[in-house]
């Protein structure tokens, strides 16, 4: 008879602090939760890591491809065309689509069909508590994979990261901004000036917030254009859907 040692990971712990702003380069023993989402193994969405089996994305990556042998998820890189192995999925839960406000509910669940060996570069992020509330200029932290440049971008081969900082929903909500279009499920974060945003290739990744270990506290949503100036990048509010992730995870 064989003994298998469990090896459970606590979550929103790394190696390394983030040491760099703005769109740098970065690895995955800063960020060991960030996954790659790929649709006939070619990159698509970010994700994060919350247990062995399952990762959090945006649900509108799975709009027009629902089929889920289609879709594989790579783990424990920074380089997005690295000889890592594939991960099958076996289920995708979304959330309830709105038809009457498409950019509402977006998050959704991956489960893999094997668990994910933990290490330095594989492990998970934190969920926020329910009464997690954020106070605007809250210093956060972006990454993923995305368009650098929003014309004629093309996705970086290395996992990128920049600060930013939670931004007031009345703010983001004036006219000269989303006039009126950010719901209470929903977080906006940036940089007063521009220049620093997720981009196109960065849906489904992580928004993240320090608090003795990093949480999960957005998903990356949507946004008019990347990183323009006082219109700032829109986030699916995490802890608005603890209940429902929750859940899912049961299952």
């Amino acid at each position: 008879m064989s003994l298998v040692s469990l090896h459970c990971a606590v979550c929103g712990e790394n190696l390394l602090g983030p040491r760099v702003l703005g769109g740098q380069e970065t690895s995955v023993e800063i960020w060991p939760w960030q996954v790659s989402i790929q649709h006939r193994k070619a990159h698509f969405c970010g994700g994060s890591i919350l247990d062995p089996y399952w990762i959090l994305t945006a649900s509108h990556c799975f709009r027009t491809h629902s089929n889920v042998a289609h879709w594989k998820v790579k783990a424990g890189t920074d380089h997005l065309y690295s000889r890592h192995p594939y991960l099958d999925v076996d289920k995708i839960f979304v959330f309830q689509f709105n038809n009457l406000h498409p950019r509402e509910n977006d998050l959704a669940l991956i489960k893999l069909k094997k668990p994910l060996v933990m290490s330095d570069t594989v492990r998970p992020i934190c969920l926020p508590f329910f009464d997690e509330e954020l106070a605007p200029d809250t210093p956060l932290w972006i990454i993923g994979w995305g368009f650098i440049k929003e014309t004629k971008g093309k996705f970086s081969k290395t996992l990128q990261q920049a600060e930013v900082q939670l931004i007031d929903r009345n703010q983001c909500n004036h006219q000269d901004a989303y006039f009126g279009s950010v719901t209470e499920n929903m977080l906006c974060a940036g940089v007063p000036g521009g220049g620093v945003d997720s981009c196109q290739g960065d849906s489904g990744g992580p928004l993240m917030y320090f608090k003795e270990r990093w949480q999960i506290v957005g998903i990356v949503s949507w946004g008019y254009g990347c990183g323009h100036h006082n219109i700032p990048g829109v986030y699916t509010r995490v802890s608005f859907f603890l209940n429902w992730i929750y859940n899912i995870r049961k299952k």
